[in-house]
This record gives C-alpha cells, sequence and structure tokens, in this order.
C-alpha cells in the first residue's frame, strides 16, 4: 500500500514539474542522439570503405607512391594521383598467371570538381550491372568499345546534383578543381549513361574512356572558358586570342619529350588468392618503377584512424551526457528543498524515510531511462529523415536504425550515473532531518 502510494506520488510529482521533467529528459535524449549518429555515420563510412577496399585486393601506381595515395586517388577519388605509369603494366599483370583480372585507369580532368576518370568497358561492367539511363546505340556490355571516344557515364548522384541525362555535353576543366577560371578542355563529353546508385565514391564520379584521356593530352585540347564572356562583339577579338594561347599550348607540348598517350595513372587489380596478393605488391614495390598497395591492409589503417576519431568524439559526447546527469541531479535535489513540506507531510501520514527517499529515486531514474529511450528513438528517427541527405552528400549507405557498439556503451554509461546520482540523491533525503529543515525555514 505504502509503495502504491510512493509510485502515484513520484507521477503526481513528474505532473506537476513537467517542465523541468521535460528540460531533462530532453537535455539527456539530444547527448544520446547525437552519439547515434557518430555512431551510424562511422559504420556507414567503414562499411563503404571496406565494401570498397574488397573489390580490388591491389593497387599498382607510380613509384613513390604511398599507400594511401593510392587508394584515395583511385577508390575514393579525394587525392590527386601520384604520377603516371606505362599502360605496359597492366598488360604485363593481365598476363600474370596469379591475377584473375586488371582495370587501368587514368585520371582526366573535373567537371564542376567531380573527377573524371579513364577506364576500360571491364571496370564498368565489373562495378556496375544496370543503368538508370543509357543511350540505346550503345552496347552496355562494351560501352567504351568501338568510336564511343567522347562517351562518358556518370554516376548517379552526380547526375542528380547537375542534372545530368543521357545526351548531354559538357567540357571537363583541366585539374580536379572546376571553378570558372580554371583551364576547359575543348574536348566535348556526351553523356552515354548513368549508373544506378553504388551508395559508394562511383555515384559521385564520371568515367570515360582511357583513348580520351590520351586524346586530350596528346593533342592539348583545352583553352581558358569564360561562360559570362560571350559577347558578340568581342567574339571576333577572343577567338584570336585563343588561337594564339593554343598554338602557345602546342608548342610547350613538342618540347616534352614524352607522350602522355599510353601513360595510366594505376591499375587495380583482382588476385586469385591473398597469397598473390602479398606477393605481388611486393614485386611491384621492389623493381623501382612503380609502387603497390594491399588494398584491405591499407583500408583497415585508415579505419584505425578513423576509429580513433570516432573515439575521441565518443569521449566528448559521453562527458556531454555526464554533465547533463549532473544538471538533472542538481535540479532534482532543488525540488526537493521545494518539496520539505510535503515530504513532512507524508511522514505524518507514517510514510517513512526509506520510501520517501524511493520516490527521489525513482524520479532521477525515470529521467535517466526516458532520456536514453527518447534519444535512441529521436536519433534513429532523425537519422532516417536525413538519410537521403547524408547519403547524398557523404557517399556513403548509411543503416538509421543500426545500434553501435559507442550507441550501447552510451546508454550503459548513462544508467550508470543514472543509478549512481538516483541512489546519492536517495541517501540525501534518507539522512535528511524535515522537522528540523521545516524549522530552519
Amino acid at each position: 500500500m505504502k509503495y502504491a502510494f510512493i509510485l502515484k506520488a513520484v507521477l503526481h510529482s513528474i505532473s506537476h514539474r513537467k517542465f523541468s521533467v521535460f528540460t531533462s529528459i530532453f537535455a539527456i535524449s539530444a547527448a544520446f542522439a547525437f552519439l547515434a549518429a557518430i555512431g551510424c555515420v562511422s559504420f556507414g563510412l567503414a562499411a563503404t570503405a571496406v565494401n570498397s577496399s574488397l573489390a580490388f585486393p591491389l593497387i599498382v601506381g607510380p613509384a613513390g607512391a604511398s599507400d594511401t595515395t593510392l587508394v584515395m586517388s583511385t577508390l575514393f577519388n579525394t587525392d590527386k594521383p601520384a604520377g603516371t605509369i606505362d599502360y605496359e603494366v597492366a598488360e604485363k599483370l593481365e598476363k600474370d598467371e596469379r591475377v584473375s583480372s586488371v582495370f587501368p585507369i587514368a585520371r582526366s580532368d573535373s567537371y564542376m570538381g567531380i573527377p573524371i576518370t579513364g577506364v576500360e568497358s571491364a571496370y564498368i561492367n565489373e562495378i556496375v550491372s544496370r543503368f538508370w539511363d543509357i543511350d540505346p546505340m550503345i552496347d552496355a556490355k562494351d560501352i567504351f568499345g568501338g568510336q564511343n571516344i567522347n562517351c562518358a557515364v556518370v554516376g548517379a548522384k552526380a547526375a542528380m546534383r547537375y542534372d545530368m541525362s543521357v545526351w548531354d555535353t559538357f567540357f571537363g576543366s583541366h585539374g580536379t578543381v572546376g571553378d570558372e577560371d580554371a583551364h576547359i578542355h575543348d574536348f566535348k563529353y556526351k553523356v552515354c549513361a548513368v549508373m544506378e546508385p553504388l551508395n559508394g565514391p562511383e555515384d559521385f564520379a564520371i568515367f570515360t574512356s582511357l583513348k580520351s584521356v590520351w586524346e586530350i593530352h596528346k593533342h592539348g585540347h583545352h583553352h581558358h572558358h569564360h561562360e559570362d564572356a560571350e559577347d558578340e562583339e568581342h567574339e571576333h577579338e577572343e577567338a584570336e586570342e585563343e588561337h594564339e594561347e593554343h598554338n602557345h599550348h602546342e608548342a610547350e607540348h613538342d618540347e616534352h619529350e614524352h607522350s602522355s598517350e599510353g601513360k595510366i595513372t594505376a591499375v587495380l587489380v583482382k588476385t586469385k588468392n591473398p597469397v598473390f596478393t602479398a606477393a605481388l605488391e611486393r614485386e611491384y614495390s621492389e623493381n623501382g618503377f612503380t609502387s603497390a598497395t594491399d588494398t584491405g591492409r591499407t583500408v583497415r589503417k585508415l579505419m584505425s584512424y578513423m576509429n580513433k576519431a570516432e573515439d575521441a568524439a565518443g569521449f566528448f559526447s559521453y562527458g556531454t551526457l555526464f554533465l547533463v546527469m549532473i544538471m538533472v541531479f542538481v535540479a532534482i535535489l532543488t525540488s526537493v528543498n521545494e518539496r520539505k513540506r510535503e515530504m513532512a507531510l507524508m511522514r505524518t501520514l507514517g510514510i517513512g524515510k526509506l520510501p520517501i527517499s524511493l520516490m527521489i529515486f525513482l524520479e532521477l531514474l525515470f529521467i535517466s531511462v526516458s532520456g536514453i529511450a527518447l534519444g535512441i528513438l529521436g536519433g534513429h528517427a532523425l537519422l532516417a529523415f536525413c538519410k537521403p541527405a547524408i547519403d547524398f552528400e557523404l557517399g556513403i549507405n548509411l543503416e538509421p536504425f543500426f545500434f553501435t557498439e559507442i550507441e550501447f556503451r552510451g546508454a550503459v554509461y548513462t544508467l550508470i550515473a543514472g543509478i549512481i546520482l538516483s541512489l546519492a540523491a536517495m541517501v540525501k533525503i534518507y539522512r535528511m532531518n524535515l522537522v528540523e529543515e521545516i524549522a530552519k525555514d
């Protein structure tokens, strides 16, 4: 009977302190939702990186290139290539009995900051099985075959961002940043296909044929491009300046002793087993002409750095949760001082110290558990709502309702902190002499 009365008293207290209780629960849930976001986004990034690394166990690039540069510039398109190697390297690897398939790539230029990468049709067949849209005149299995030298295959999210569709044309910028002052190649690309979403770096990439990359750099197809400076009265003057600049670049190009034709930036290699991967990595790293990296090992190394960042973010989130719990504890103690007369009345009705102390314990525990539950539900619901934007901007396959380890630890730590603080408040109430406290007031 007494404990039923205590439960009713707890509910009565919560209902009369709605704003204070709601604020406390919201503070805990907000901190916990942030923790849930850290865990899910980190997991999504790790899963995307691991899936990408499993596709191509070995990467061979120019001598002196670091493992990280090889991976980031080929699989993730977030770094500049370290240099070039001869196409013959890919041909040699293709003849190696330890290799199942090779995919030479050549970083071309960029369009609006999106990298344009030269590949062969086999690479497109390897990474995508279907297209959102494709030119009906193009063979999907040999998309860069024949005379399709201007053909470009666009990633799903790149096409969405810049409203690109089949038969659209565009010009690539020299380098990796496509601003208005960049050198624009006069080599016109035509969108031949738009890939289906892959939830990876390929969604923010544009692929063209190796032949187009060699053609661009062989003949120096570039000029300064200013979209806003095309007034008709200056057209002839601009044409003359463009012609002079083109001749200048042609002269510079003729001075180079080597041609870019036949040059690639790296080779993605699929080996028959991990032992062959290790052997080929050693061979192509020690010959003095190329560098090679075990993709899985390099990605695991990158993941270790990411885990450290996740741990650091988690540490600050745990600290925030602890401070919130202290705030809730102080709020409860403040409310206790305001409810001395109420508790004294309960003592006169025959309610002992332990049940009254238990009432405060249950209030704090209710706030802690409610904050955790609301944080879990609210955090994952918010991630589900933001999933399209997160996937689009980060290029990761986010799992909004995946409960991660960092989130589990956060729930345990918060619950333990809530129980400890609840017990501390309970002890304080139990040791309080209500008659003396009221007399003081």
